[in-house]
């Protein structure tokens, strides 16, 4: 039977791309992705029958309301369905091997660790093509990527429809939370131990772990090397001492993580390691009382004659790798870098975010209309400000 499947994807491969089919490009860590899905060995793994992982596909097509679902699983050439549910016998045996230029699953590993939807595969430009050839095909596919611990995407886990629709962004939400979940219930069942990754450059061990969706908020105070000049060491820092631990309590209260402070700067995360799904609501609630500790604190200063302390504050709602060094617990990734350009392009005692963090907030959070950002090294993002 596999000679077969095998056979009819070489003449799918053939036809479609003699139809203008163009195959998803291989991402750039190729190499490494594949011996982390040999070393967690899921293509050779039968998790079909096991009772851990067998509801998944079922629990993935109720909570977004669709026909079908399924977990894939990529290697250098042919996609794997591990399991599914809604496909028929003829189906099942047809899907079970199909050669990886012809996936759409293909697409989210090269999709920025975010979920693919495509609403119409007719219309998509990497799907539409594919039609001439089978018109069968589901027209409508969402998949959330199969993310390791050590940061990369061996697969899809995917729900799609016979007929195009759309998904809300809290089906999307919840199809990644169960993505996060099955792999992290399958790394376990393989390794009881946390991986750890070896950093060169800093020569120690840091123990690490992939978040798909967490949100990152950086502080930073306006004008503060001016202030530097103008007051005493011994002040400056008791000053600085009174923000932090106000901020400190105040992440505290809202079930966050601080990461760090450096200089001026003050860091911190929410979704590590709870996996919370408000964290976005929870960091942009936190944000704004911070603004509001730092408003009281001017009120003392202005009181003894000092100027007033202003801050800016950016946050960006996104995939980390979050765990700890030998001295220290840190963050890592471009989310980080967003969240902190975010700041420095913010006005002064206002939270800064991104879409994907309004996308992730409820509607009752006021936000203020979106404008298109130039961020520093990462082009332009549509971006918003907290109303008030």
């Amino acid at each position: 039977m596999r000679i077969i499947r095998k056979l009819i994807g070489k003449k799918m491969v053939e036809k479609a791309k003699s139809a203008g089919h163009i195959a998803a490009e291989l991402p750039q860590n190729e190499y490494e992705r594949i011996n982390d899905l040999k070393r967690l060995q899921m293509i050779e793994k039968n998790i079909e029958k096991d009772k851990r992982f067998s509801s998944f596909p079922i629990l993935a097509a109720t909570i977004t309301d669709c026909e079908k679902a399924a977990i894939n699983i990529i290697d250098n050439d042919t996609q794997y369905c591990k399991i599914n549910y809604g496909m028929d016998i003829t189906e099942s045996v047809m899907m079970k091997e199909v050669p990886r230029e012809l996936t759409v699953c293909a697409h989210v590993i090269n999709n920025g660790s975010k979920p693919l939807v495509i609403n119409d595969m007719t219309k998509d430009e990497r799907t539409k093509n594919i039609f001439l050839v089978n018109k069968s095909l589901p027209k409508f596919y969402a998949g959330s990527p199969i993310i390791t611990k050590k940061g990369f995407t061996l697969g899809s886990f995917c729900v799609f429809n016979s007929e195009p629709k759309t998904l809300d962004q809290s089906k999307i939400n919840g199809l990644r939370m169960l993505t996060d979940q099955f792999i992290d219930l399958y790394e376990h069942t393989i390794h009881s131990q946390v991986d750890e990754i070896d950093t060169v450059a800093l020569n120690e061990k840091i123990s690490g772990e992939f978040y798909s969706s967490a949100t990152v908020l950086f502080a930073d105070f306006v004008g503060f090397t001016k202030k530097t000049e103008e007051l005493q060491p011994g002040e400056l820092l008791d000053i600085l001492d009174s923000f932090f631990k106000g901020f400190d309590k105040i992440i505290e209260r809202y079930d966050l993580k601080k990461v760090k402070t450096i200089g001026d700067a003050y860091m911190a995360v929410g979704g590590v390691p709870d996996l919370n799904s408000n964290h976005a609501e929870r960091i942009v609630l936190a944000g704004k009382q911070m603004i509001n500790f730092v408003s009281g604190i001017n009120l003392q200063q202005e009181a003894v004659g000092n100027e007033p302390w202003h801050i800016r504050i950016g946050v960006h709602t996104g995939p980390i790798i979050a765990g700890t060094t030998s001295s220290q617990f840190d963050i890592w990734g471009d989310t980080v870098n967003i969240a902190a350009r975010l700041e420095s392009s913010s006005d002064d005692m206002k939270i800064h975010f991104s879409k994907e963090t309004k996308d992730s907030l409820p509607q009752n959070i006021e936000v203020c209309g979106s404008q298109n950002t130039e961020l520093k090294g990462k082009g332009s993002f549509k971006t918003f400000h907290l109303a008030g």
